[in-house]
């Protein structure tokens, strides 16, 4: 990807220049994605292991998801890489929301497409079944871009 080769991601949490602002992470973060999403997995385990019973939760990690980006509140976009009907789409992991893995968009190409489409037009793009994102310019200081539902 360009991007990677020019900025090598973006500075961590102050420029979430993706809509729900999050932060593309750099080479460094993308190579240590699967290792990460393996030691998530197992505090998951870990976890449910505790309390089986009454554990409902769906795992919130898998060595086959490569984190590409971030928010400063702990929300993670990922492809998913698991052979299935999700193989390739841009997933959503909030840990606090009600969609653990929500698929956003069917794959990068799709979310940087869109992306462009609403940078270049000012119109909203599909981030959710509830929410659309339009691009503001914010004033700041610093100005910086903005995504607004």
């Amino acid at each position: 990807m360009q991007w990677l080769h020019i900025h090598d991601g973006a500075p961590m949490y102050d420029a979430p220049i993706w809509p729900g602002g999050y932060v593309p992470y750099g080479i460094d973060a993308l190579k240590g994605g699967p290792e990460y999403m393996a030691e998530m997995l197992d505090e998951f385990n870990d976890q449910r292991e505790e309390d089986p019973e009454n554990w409902i939760l769906d795992p919130w990690a898998d060595p086959l998801w490569l984190p590409i980006a971030g928010t400063n509140t702990g929300e993670s976009l990922l492809i998913d890489h698991r052979p299935g009907d999700t193989w390739g789409n841009i997933i959503e992991v909030d840990y606090e929301g009600n969609e653990v893995t929500a698929v956003r968009w069917q794959n990068l190409g799709e979310m940087l497409r869109l992306m462009a489409e609403s940078l270049e037009s000012g119109s909203p793009m599909p981030y959710s079944r509830q929410y659309r994102y339009v691009p503001r310019l914010d004033e700041g200081p610093p100005r910086y871009l903005n995504w607004k539902p």
